[in-house]
């Protein structure tokens, strides 16, 4: 007989089999573990019930189940994701991705390496001031159109993107999800003073950006034949004006104007302490971009929010939820627990290695499921840590985290929320990226990266918990 914890954590497998098997949508197989979860939960009462305590010790509330598992949902990400596809959606309609397509296969000659080594390291930049799933969400549908008018296979450039931006989005304290809520943890525990924007610029840039380069060095081998062929159509495209491309200049100043001051509010946050949060932000600018694209007439209002609502990936997003309600079961039962106290156990006694073993526990973690859940997950184990010996410093631990879900996320189609989104944009034209196809390169690229970051914590442990 299967104990409760046992089945939680065979629903779980089995959704997660599904998923990467692609035998059913991955959207489809995340909700059918999260319904099983929630029946079984009704059924036997295993998960642990939500009490909340007054400053007397007093119980105030006991919360139901569904409050629990709804709990487990990280609508700060889900809010961020929504709010940074309505602006999409609007520059999408206003031709500004058709404008950038035809500028970059310009300024590339045509080269399809060129345009690789252009749109990602372009993806990495903007991945250091906002997060790598809204760079993904700006400049995929932009990669998908660029190929399909040179006539050359999307998926290179694609997954490149993805990944690129997952590598260099380990540098940033916005540029990754996971690392919004390390950061935010960290805050909770008074070390805001080192996992700060600065924080993880001068501890993990010069590590990113060497990750980085061997991570375009090895898709330049990978993608070698490829990256050689002769693309179509490129003298018509080259003869192109891009601004013939632009439908409505107005509303692609207006939208740019406002993503403009909402990733300046996501940078400012910091500085300016801004008592907001970060998916607070992407909805009231998404709400301003709405307002401002508003046409007068009242007709194509509603034809204006059907063609937004229609640009929005609502599959993708129930994947998250459906994700996040998955992994939450599994720590609620009590597995996250034993992973740390795993960890603890077999690497307490050095902490360097404690931080290494983070690193590799949290990339493979995060190969087979999205980052961000295990993220939310793997904090408390952290912390836990912390609590059952003192003398262990958790700072190290933290930047293992973010090193480890960053790398990690890059193996799998679902290792990250950008790599999910990548998926989603592909699946718009005629080649959808498949999970063996993604594994061939990211796989390797989890590996080097992670060993590089291996080398980094062995050489550098102190300096990830020493103020400058």
């Amino acid at each position: 007989m299967l104990s409760h914890e046992q089945v939680v954590l065979a629903v779980f497998i089995v959704s997660f089999i599904l998923i990467l098997s692609e035998s059913t949508h991955r959207t489809i197989a995340a909700w059918f573990g999260s319904t099983v979860m929630l029946l079984y939960g009704h059924a036997t009462g295993v998960f642990h019930l939500h009490e909340v305590y007054d400053s007397a010790g007093e119980l105030v509330k006991t919360y139901s189940l569904e409050h629990t598992m709804l709990g487990w949902i990280e609508f700060e990400v889900i809010g961020l994701l929504l709010g940074m596809m309505v602006f999409a959606a609007i520059l999408e309609l206003c031709g500004f991705f058709e404008f950038i397509a035809i500028k970059a296969a310009k300024m590339s000659g045509g080269d399809p390496w060129k345009l690789i080594v252009l749109l990602g390291t372009f993806t990495t930049v903007i991945s250091l001031v906002i997060d790598n799933v809204t760079a993904i969400i700006i400049i995929a549908p932009v990669t998908l159109r660029i190929c399909n008018r040179m006539e050359i296979n999307p998926i290179p450039p694609l997954i490149a993107e993805a990944i690129l931006s997952d590598t260099g989005g380990v540098a940033s304290m916005v540029g990754d999800p996971p690392n919004v809520m390390i950061a935010t943890e960290a805050a909770n525990l008074g070390l805001d003073h080192l996992f700060g924007f600065n924080g993880f610029l001068l501890r993990l840039g010069i590590l990113t950006l060497l990750a980085w380069i061997v991570t375009l060095g090895y898709m330049r081998w990978y993608y070698r034949d490829w990256a050689d062929s002769k693309p179509a159509n490129v003298d018509s495209i080259l003869a192109e004006d891009e601004w013939d491309a632009v439908e409505d200049k107005r509303l692609m100043y207006t939208t740019l104007a406002i993503l403009l001051l909402t990733v300046m509010t996501f940078s400012a946050k910091e500085f300016l302490g801004l008592a907001i949060e970060i998916h607070a932000i992407a909805l009231t600018g998404a709400g301003l971009a709405l307002v401002a694209a508003r046409p007068k007439d009242h007709e194509l209002r509603g034809g204006l929010m059907h063609m937004v609502t229609e640009r929005i990936e609502w599959a993708a997003l129930l994947f998250f939820a459906g994700l996040f309600i998955l992994v939450g079961a599994v720590g609620n039962v009590g597995y996250m627990s034993d992973l740390a106290y795993w960890i603890y156990d077999n690497f307490g006694s050095n902490q360097v290695m404690l931080a290494v073993a983070v690193v590799w526990v949290s990339a493979i973690a995060s190969a087979v499921i999205d980052n961000i859940p295990f993220t939310a997950a793997m904090i408390p184990v952290i912390v836990s840590i912390g609590e059952a010996d003192p003398s262990i410093d958790i700072a190290p631990l933290f930047w293992a985290l973010a090193m480890g879900a960053g790398f990690g996320g890059n193996a799998t189609p679902i290792g990250s929320s950008a790599n999910v989104m990548t998926v989603a944009i592909s699946e718009r034209g005629p080649r959808p990226i498949t999970t063996a196809e993604w594994a061939r390169v990211g796989l390797p690229v989890m590996v080097i990266t992670c060993i590089i970051a291996t080398v980094f914590i062995i050489v550098f442990h102190g300096v990830l918990y020493t103020s400058f």
